[in-house]
């Protein structure tokens, strides 16, 4: 059986709800699309895992086509934070999406996340939605790692696979608090739903997989109830030519699973997981009094900050957490404090204005 698979790109920047137009990001822009890759044994047969997964170049996760057709497809999944893998290659990708219609024939309509880094470790994190052949939609807004992100796909009319359908398509980011949703007109199969981690192509061929350490969705539907997905019926396991695997988990409960990066040669045993709670966001305070003095004259500087393990003052010394310093500046001076936390830094800026003397002009001041 032949898989097609459109590789995703996408962008962030933001929009509200309805139509959007395409932009170009970079380097995602120069994403291409092609059918899967199924790994076939000597005699032609396809090659399949210890639990009867399909094997392929760039698809891993589960699809299902018992059911058809389908007119609707949810997953419910958390960015992963990605980081380069040292493949080489300038830069690395994977793509998390939902879509219907692709497994066994030329049409897709999907949509999801994309994260990609660079070879110097920046990485970037994206949403998109596909009607292939069509060149990838991209989404004006943010996404990071550690988001909630439902994507769905549902026909609102004309629901047979020979006709040209209206798709109804949503995404929702519940930790950012966004929520995107487009009507199109697409003729799909409906032949068959997907769940897959990804990696997608530019015009050089395949991408290197960036090391996604595991993407976990959880809960999974098609045609509005649960697929009841199996490893020996659905699964998917991906190996690239740079060496860099992803293997699906055992679903628990027929719809929450996990996919999970390795490197080769063998797959990375996979279990399903659960969502992590990103560290809270690490703040910080700095404010100056009197905000205007004199020459000769003090300003007392206080900082305060949340979530953070050590600080770093600019223009005085901040060795504490919180803490207040009493500076005699001779000019209009800008401090600085920085505080570095578990979920990253932050840094706040206090001015202090020191006026300047007064001129006599007469005799008599």
């Amino acid at each position: 059986m032949k898989h097609f698979l459109c590789a995703a790109a996408v962008a962030a920047v933001g929009v509200t709800s309805g139509p959007v137009a395409a932009q170009t990001p970079t380097p995602s822009e120069r994403l291409t699309h092609g059918p899967i890759e199924l790994h076939r044994n000597a005699d032609g047969s396809i090659k399949r895992g210890l639990r009867n997964e399909i094997q392929t170049g760039y698809w891993s996760g589960f699809a299902v086509t018992a059911a058809a057709p389908y007119t609707s497809a949810s997953g419910t999944f958390q960015v992963p934070r990605v980081s380069y893998s040292g493949s080489g290659h300038s830069y690395e990708d994977s793509a998390l999406w939902v879509g219907i219609g692709g497994d066994g024939d030329s049409t897709l309509i999907q949509l999801g996340t994309e994260q990609l880094v660079t070879s110097s470790g920046t990485a970037s994190y994206y949403v998109w939605y596909e009607l292939y052949p069509a060149a990838t939609v991209y989404l004006g807004h943010t996404v990071n790692p550690g988001d909630i992100v439902t994507a769905s796909l549902q026909c609102a009319a004309a629901c047979s696979p020979g006709l040209v359908q209206t798709w109804q398509l949503t995404m929702t980011d519940e930790t950012a608090g966004w929520s995107w949703t487009q009507s199109v007109q697409y003729q799909s199969s409906m032949a068959s739903a997907e769940w897959i981690t990804e990696a997608p192509w530019d015009s050089s061929g395949e991408l290197p997989l960036d090391d996604f350490v595991q993407a976990t969705f959880d809960p999974v539907s098609a045609n509005g109830v649960n697929p009841n997905l199996t490893l020996a019926a659905n699964g998917i396991q991906m190996a690239d030519p740079y060496g860099e695997t992803s293997s699906p988990s055992a679903p628990v409960g027929g719809d929450v699973f996990s996919t999970c990066w390795g490197l080769g040669p063998s797959y990375t045993p996979c279990t399903a997981g659960s969502f992590t709670t990103p560290p809270p966001a690490t703040t910080v305070s700095l404010s100056a009094y009197p905000t205007k003095i004199s020459p000769g004259q003090s300003s007392t500087l206080t900082w305060s900050s949340t979530n953070a393990s050590s600080c770093t003052g600019s223009g005085f010394t901040a060795s504490a957490t919180s803490g207040k310093a009493v500076m005699y500046p001779t000019v209009t001076t800008s401090y600085s404090v920085s505080c570095t936390g578990n979920s990253g830094s932050a840094t706040s800026l206090a001015t202090v204005i020191v006026s300047s003397p007064k001129t006599c002009q007469r005799k008599h001041c």
